[in-house]
């Protein structure tokens, strides 16, 4: 079952005086969480309150795998999980769900049986992509061929299944559109109807070179544009906001005393962006060869960048002080454990910048980089961080 609420404050283990007894949940409760704030984020499938360090709930999602993407709807009422299942746990008769779980009770509100063909990796972005509209939600499939299955949110029913050879990864781009990345560099702009049925299938001018300087998987919504990373630290866009998506000038987010000095862009989840002010924010690192897989190695720092300006005006260390003296002891979601894996910017006035690491996750006020909490007391070591409100 799905143990639906952690009443904050709940003690294990601690020692009473005598006389006095001690308090414990009652098992099975259930609880429905309030109108959803900008603060709460997930660390995997845990939902947590990073302004006030408070464990909110569990979503519970089968793990016959390691975790996999969440999407949202625009109102944070609803997210989407895709869930491999096998009739033998491990092995088996496959199946593969669409589940759509209520983010007031995270309990599960529908399922959707889609074909057993979705992509089978850790979490990224790029998995699933919800359309702008909220009614047409798109499962990037691998098997080894690559496909999308399109599902109906509204009517809660598979659609049908749109081959894409050559084309990987799905972005929203619009009320009926999605964005592909394709292995020659080219973006594929996929465009279905009212009916969630393929209209039409069209390859853009090319977005990146592949053979010189690929682009990083884990993309970033701002406004209407896409942005991705290089290996080389070059930042590309795509603009959605028309028919066809249009590709922007790309800039290099290394300066040229920044590459003397061998800094990488890294991490899992290496780009966070504040929608308000047009704020990037950017884990980085020293490293004196070329990285065969950014991902493999946690950020040292923390670089954040006006987008309008294309100036870097802040850098901060990815770990507390506190944390250097322990580095090097990678766990779930950190790779080399010396930094930072993960980052996330929440939104509104007041933006707070989430970092996770193998020693724990970390919160600060995203303008002043001031530490807020250096280490959450109550929520998972580390993981992939989502936003339930955007």
């Amino acid at each position: 079952m799905i143990f639906r609420l952690c009443v904050a404050g709940l003690l294990f283990g601690v020692a009473t005086a005598p006389g006095f007894s001690q308090e414990f949940d009652t098992f099975g409760r259930s609880e429905v969480l309030p109108e959803p704030e900008r603060d709460w984020v997930f660390v995997d499938y845990s939902l947590v309150d990073v302004a006030d360090d408070r464990f909110l709930g569990l979503i519970g999602v089968a793990e016959t795998f390691p975790t996999g993407a969440i999407e949202y709807s625009s109102d944070g009422a609803s997210l989407f999980v895709v869930e491999t299942f096998y009739t033998r746990g491990n092995r088996g008769e496959r199946t593969d769900t669409l589940t759509i779980f209520d983010t007031t009770t995270l309990g599960v509100a529908g399922e959707i049986v889609i074909p057993a063909k979705r992509a089978l990796m850790l979490a990224i972005t790029g998995t699933l992509a919800l359309t702008d509209n909220d009614r047409f939600l798109a499962v990037f499939n691998l098997t080894p061929a690559t496909s999308i299955s399109v599902v109906d949110i509204e009517a809660k029913s598979f659609v049908g299944e749109i081959s894409t050879p050559g084309c990987s990864l799905v972005f929203s781009a619009g009320d009926l559109s999605y964005v592909m990345i394709c292995a020659n560099g080219d973006l594929l702009a996929v465009t279905i109807d009212e009916n969630g049925r393929e209209v039409s299938k069209e390859r853009t001018e090319q977005f990146f070179d592949p053979e010189t300087d690929p682009i990083r998987e884990p993309g970033v919504r701002y406004g209407d544009e896409w942005l991705f990373v290089s290996f080389d630290g070059i930042l590309h866009s795509v603009d959605v906001s028309g028919s066809m998506p249009r590709i922007g000038e790309s800039w290099s987010l290394l300066s040229a005393s920044d590459r003397e000095e061998n800094w990488r862009i890294t991490g899992r989840q290496p780009l966070a962006v504040h929608q308000q002010s047009g704020r990037l924010y950017v884990l980085a690192r020293q490293n004196d060869e070329p990285l065969d897989d950014p991902a493999d190695w946690d950020g040292t720092e923390i670089w954040s960048f006006d987008l309008a300006s294309r100036e870097r005006v802040q850098r901060l260390e990815a770990l507390p002080e506190s944390d250097e003296s322990d580095a090097g002891g990678a766990g779930l979601g950190s790779t080399t454990g010396d930094g930072a894996a993960n980052i996330l910017v929440t939104q509104g006035d007041e933006p707070l910048l989430v970092s996770a690491a193998g020693s724990g996750v970390s919160v600060r006020h995203a303008m002043s980089g001031e530490y807020l909490h250096e280490r959450l007391q109550n929520a998972p070591s580390s993981g992939w961080l989502s936003l339930r409100v955007r």
